[in-house]
């Protein structure tokens, strides 16, 4: 295969969150094309695993789909912040439990064809109950479940967000391995 080249990239329009370009690029074969992009600067997620070894949703409004959806605890990385402590800061926000256990799992990019975010995914066990510390623009309400139930809810289109899919899936592999 060929090299792509970017030409140009221009801002469109700069949101809250992200921003909006045009990339000119030349082909490998020669076309010299548009692609729309979307610039993220990175979020992170978490699975909480409670000590029976179900896992904690969180139930909120999405603007996109103009309905709630079942999703793992995540947010956006903030400046001069690392995934690790955003995921720490987020479970406690969220859910209204901290860990002292948490670890990596996977990363996954969101939706690869037009945007470049980026989102790690980590897993808390050691839950510790405090309180929910929510965004102004935030109402979350709490649905724990086995894992196999959240498997369930993904086959039957309950939960349809990419890296709650993915971060479910990954964490049953990993602990069908880990036995």
């Amino acid at each position: 295969m060929g090299e792509y080249k970017r030409i140009r990239q221009e801002l469109m329009y700069q949101g809250k969150v992200v921003g909006f370009y045009k990339d000119i690029l030349k082909l490998p074969n020669g076309n010299v094309v548009e692609w729309d992009l979307v610039k993220h600067p990175g979020a992170a997620a978490i699975i909480p695993v409670l000590e029976d070894g179900r896992i904690i949703l969180v139930e909120q409004f999405r603007n996109a789909l103009g309905k709630k959806t079942f999703e793992i605890p995540a947010g956006g990385i903030e400046k001069g912040e690392s995934a690790y402590d955003c995921v720490s800061r987020e479970i406690e926000e969220e859910t209204g439990y901290r860990s002292d256990n948490i670890q990596f799992l996977i990363k996954v990019v969101t939706a690869i064809g037009f945007c470049d975010e980026t989102i790690p995914i980590y897993v808390a066990k050691n839950l510790m109950k405090t309180e929910q510390h929510l965004d102004e623009d935030e109402e979350i309400d709490l649905k724990v479940v086995t894992v196999g139930e959240a498997v369930e809810m993904i086959l039957n289109g309950t939960i349809v967000d990419s890296k709650t899919v993915a971060g479910i899936l990954a964490y049953q592999v990993s602990q069908k391995q880990d036995k």
